[in-house]
């Protein structure tokens, strides 16, 4: 093989791989920044708080404040209840809780405007009487709209003891 070939070959040889990285190169994602997705995280934790401490004092204020128009909550029984029929409960004091901690909280932030949240949920408690103590599974997702984090989704599953 002459000279001229080698070279015409390497040259080759270097533009294709400088075509190929150019098309697989890892390009920044457009996404939100690692202090704002924490800024996020944070934000999300506090309302979590908030809300764990307004169902221990019965206050359904939070729930009207909260809770996005669409919002559904799924309980441990599988009934699906609207954000009206949420507050309603928070309202007449049917629900009440003597213990209600988090824990195992893990959040995943999506594009700075949605969030879901996991973790795990101890109870003492009741509804109507009825006793609604023991260890939940839970996940919940919070969007923003207009500037303000709103509830749009509740799931809890009883975990078997």
């Amino acid at each position: 093989m002459g000279k001229s070939k080698r070279i015409g070959l390497i040259a080759l040889l270097l533009a294709s791989l400088g075509l190929l990285y150019s098309q697989t190169a890892r390009k920044p994602a457009a996404s939100v920044p690692a202090n704002r997705d924490q800024e996020i995280v944070n934000a999300i934790r506090k309302l979590e708080d908030e809300m764990r401490l307004a169902s221990l004092k019965g206050t359904a204020g939070w729930w009207v404040e909260y809770l996005s128009d669409g919002y559904t909550d799924t309980d441990f029984r599988g009934k699906v209840s609207t954000k009206a029929e949420i507050i309603e409960m928070q309202r007449s004091g049917d629900l009440s809780y003597e213990i209600l901690n988090l824990s195992d909280r893990t959040v995943h932030t999506f594009n700075g405007d949605t969030v879901i949240i996991t973790g795990k949920l101890t109870v003492e408690g009741a509804y109507r009487g009825q006793s609604l103590s023991g260890d939940y599974q839970f996940t919940r997702v919070w969007t923003k709209s207009g500037g303000a984090w709103k509830l749009a989704a509740s799931q809890a599953t009883k975990i078997a003891p």
